[in-house]
C-alpha cells in the first residue's frame, strides 16, 4: 500500500496501549521514525492543550499552522516510515487529516470504555495530587482546561448538561470522551474511504499477542527485527494497582449510554465494537 513515505498514527483514547505500542515500534521496527507523544522534539507539536480547544471551536486560523508544522516535520524525516502513537491525534487533527496527510495508515486501538474512563480519571487524580506543573492551560476564551483531555464543549457533551442535582461526574466525562474519540475515528475512516488503511486491535485481549503484532507488521509492510522483543513498557499509573470498576461506575456508565444520541448508539452496535471482548458484558 506504500508508494511514498508511510505515515502511521494511532486512533485511540489515552490509557489504551499507546505507550506499549510505541515501545514495540522503537524496539522492533527498522527504517522507521517512531515517537509516542513528542514533547521534546523541536518542530513536532504534541497537539495537546490549545490545539485540542482550537479544533473543538473550529478555529482553523490558529490550528492549521500547528498541523502544517507537524506535517513539515514528518516530511523532513528521511526514514520511509513515520509512526506516532499519540492519543492527541483524534483530539486535534481529525478534521484536517484527509487534506494534510499523504499516504497515511492507522492502528485503531480500542479498550473497554469503562476501564479507559476509570484509568483516565485515576491518572488525572494522581496528577492533581502531586501538583504536576502545566497540567492545565488557559483557553482563548479564558477557561482552565486539563491539557490531555477534550474541552467538554464538544457537541456530544451538550446532550448531558449539568444540573443542580445531577452534575456530570468526571468519570462520566471520560466515558463521553471515549465515545467522542471513537465516533471521530469511524467518521475519519468513513469520510476518507480509508477502510483498507486501518489495522484494528482489541486492546484487552490482543495487543500483547505476538501473532497480532506480526499481522499488524505484515499489514503495513513494515521492516522489522528478525525476532520481536516483547519486553515492552507498560505505562502504569504510579502507586495504583489494577483498575477497579465499581457498581457506581457501572451505574454512571449506563446513565450515559441511556441518553446517547442515535448516531452514537448505532456506532456501538456496529463493527468493530460489537465484536470486542467487552461488548458481551451487556453495558450497551
Amino acid at each position: 500500500m506504500r508508494n511514498t513515505q508511510l505515515v502511521l498514527f494511532t486512533l485511540a483514547s489515552g490509557r489504551s496501549g499507546t505507550s506499549y505500542l510505541a515501545d514495540f515500534f522503537a524496539k522492533n521496527i527498522t527504517q522507521c521514525y517512531s515517537t509516542h507523544e513528542p514533547y521534546f522534539t523541536f518542530g513536532n507539536p504534541t497537539l495537546f492543550g490549545k490545539p485540542i480547544a482550537w479544533n473543538t471551536l473550529h478555529d482553523d486560523r490558529a490550528l492549521l499552522p500547528v498541523l502544517e508544522r507537524k506535517c513539515r516535520f514528518i516530511a523532513s524525516r528521511r526514514e520511509p516510515f513515520y509512526f506516532e502513537s499519540n492519543h492527541a491525534f483524534l483530539k486535534a487533527f481529525n478534521r484536517h487529516a484527509g487534506a494534510l496527510l499523504d499516504n497515511p495508515g492507522f492502528i485503531h486501538l480500542v479498550r473497554n470504555p469503562l476501564l479507559v474512563a476509570k484509568s483516565e480519571l485515576v491518572r488525572e487524580q494522581i496528577i492533581r495530587k502531586v501538583h504536576l506543573p502545566f497540567a492545565d492551560y488557559t483557553s482563548d476564551t479564558g477557561e482552565r482546561l486539563f491539557r490531555w483531555a477534550l474541552t467538554g464543549q464538544e457537541a456530544l457533551f451538550q446532550h448531558y448538561p449539568p444540573t443542580l442535582n445531577r452534575p456530570v461526574s468526571r468519570f462520566q466525562f471520560y466515558v463521553l470522551q471515549w465515545l467522542e474519540i471513537e465516533h471521530r475515528a469511524m467518521q475519519l475512516i468513513r469520510d476518507n474511504h480509508w477502510q483498507d488503511r486501518v489495522f484494528f486491535i482489541d486492546v484487552d485481549v490482543a495487543l500483547k499477542q505476538e501473532a497480532v503484532l506480526k499481522n499488524m507488521v505484515d499489514f503495513f509492510g513494515l521492516p522489522h527485527m528478525p525476532v520481536f522483543n516483547l519486553d515492552l513498557r507498560r505505562n502504569k499509573t504510579p502507586f495504583i494497582g489494577p483498575t477497579i470498576i465499581t457498581e457506581q461506575d457501572k451505574l454512571e456508565f449506563q446513565a450515559v449510554v441511556r441518553n446517547l444520541p442515535g448516531s452514537y448508539k448505532k456506532l456501538l452496535q456496529d463493527k468493530p465494537y460489537r465484536d470486542c471482548s467487552w461488548f458481551a458484558e451487556g453495558h450497551f
